[in-house]
């Protein structure tokens, strides 16, 4: 048994792992763009298993049968990588360049398909290789191994030079060791005869790869989902929280924190719009959004729907939410008491019961709006 190289394949394998199962962990929109190379990688690890069995099982004859099986099975996997990674290049390219089709990939695929046929029948009529004795034999075709998915390497290398721009890649440099890499290594991997199937060569691969290509559509995805979740979240028109920012909000607020809730609602909204426009209504909105950011500065202002605003304010007593919410009302009156306002204060795990008090306070403060004013209440 090459203790060498069952170690290294197991490291390897780590490596591939520890990378395969971080990709499960990028954001929704890079699971489509790495699903290809996932599987490649999950495929990569398989066949240094394979290797590894190949090696645990040398010189035991009573395991021939799964020893001849382990084989044949590293035989063919090459193939299948080399046919999943053809699509993963198709993924990449296309993004870029819509005129890029999947001719060439389904051309590596025919191949491929048509490669692991010829090695079946080579291993079952003992050409490719057979096993005497718990000890690997070469058969006279053993040389025929790998040849196409050579060839289709060498395809892929033409299309990483020429394409390389479609994968967004701008140093050449990158694209120097893209191919360099595996290159460099199966020439060295073919210097020791014990190495048959040099998995470990589409490990280090797959790691360069990862490092240069995948890890940064992995990062624009992130950054993608986060500019997306910020605009979800954000009301076009005031630039505060939405009801969605809002509910986001308090998921990170520790369930025991003392907070206060003040619960605006704009007075006259819909009379405004009937009889100024909705651009005045839009002003009236945008005015209050103001008034609560001055008001209120150490609270989370959210509008959570047309004329409904709930602001949030951490770590305050109960009279500190009463004393600043005094200061608000106080600043409401002097802009022609634009909006009710009521208030409630208690723990975060309390939050339903904290809007309904506090909305109920903005009712009773809407009906003396209208008492008082003598207007008609219009919602």
């Amino acid at each position: 048994m090459n203790r060498i190289l069952v170690a290294a394949n197991l490291i390897a394998a780590l490596f591939i792992v520890v990378i395969a199962i971080g990709l499960y962990q990028v954001p929704k929109k890079a699971l489509k763009p790495t699903r290809r190379f996932r599987y490649c990688m999950w495929m990569t690890f398989a066949g240094l298993m394979v290797e590894i069995v190949t090696c645990v099982l040398e010189g035991r004859s009573e395991w021939n049968l799964l020893l001849c099986g382990s084989n044949y099975l590293a035989s063919i996997l090459t193939d299948c990588i080399v046919i999943t990674y053809s699509f993963y290049l198709y993924d990449l390219i296309s993004e870029s360049s819509k005129t890029f089709t999947k001719r060439f990939a389904y051309a590596v695929s025919a191949l491929c398909l048509l490669d692991i046929c010829i090695l079946t029948v080579l291993t079952l009529s003992g050409k490719l290789f057979h096993i005497q004795n718990g000890y690997f034999e070469a058969g006279s075709c053993y040389s025929y191994m790998g040849v196409i998915p050579g060839i289709c390497f060498i395809a892929m290398i033409f299309l990483y030079i020429f394409e390389f721009r479609n994968f967004r890649i701008q140093n050449k440099i990158f694209v120097v060791l893209i191919v360099l890499v595996p290159v460099l290594g199966s020439i060295i991997l073919t210097m020791d005869k014990n190495i048959r199937y040099g998995y470990m060569v589409s490990a280090l691969s797959m790691n360069v790869i990862y490092v240069i290509i995948q890890s940064r559509l992995v990062a624009e995805a992130a950054a993608d989902a986060r500019l997306y979740n910020e605009i979800s979240c954000r009301d076009y028109l005031t630039e505060l929280r939405n009801r969605r920012g809002f509910q986001e909000y308090m998921d990170s607020v520790d369930e025991h924190k003392e907070i206060g809730i003040a619960f605006i609602d704009i007075n006259s909204l819909k009379e405004t719009n009937d009889t100024q426009g909705h651009e005045a209504g839009d002003r009236l909105i945008r005015r209050v959004a103001e008034l609560i950011r001055k008001g209120i500065p150490t609270g989370i202002p959210c509008r959570i729907s047309g004329d409904e605003f709930i602001c949030v304010i951490e770590n305050i007593s109960d009279k500190k939410l009463s004393e600043l919410m005094d200061g608000f009302r106080q600043l409401l009156r002097q802009n022609e008491r634009i909006a009710a306002v009521g208030y409630a204060h208690g723990q975060k795990k309390q939050i339903g019961e904290l809007i309904k008090a506090s909305e109920q306070m903005m009712y009773e403060d809407k009906e003396d709006y209208y008492r008082e004013t003598g207007r008609n209440r219009r919602r």
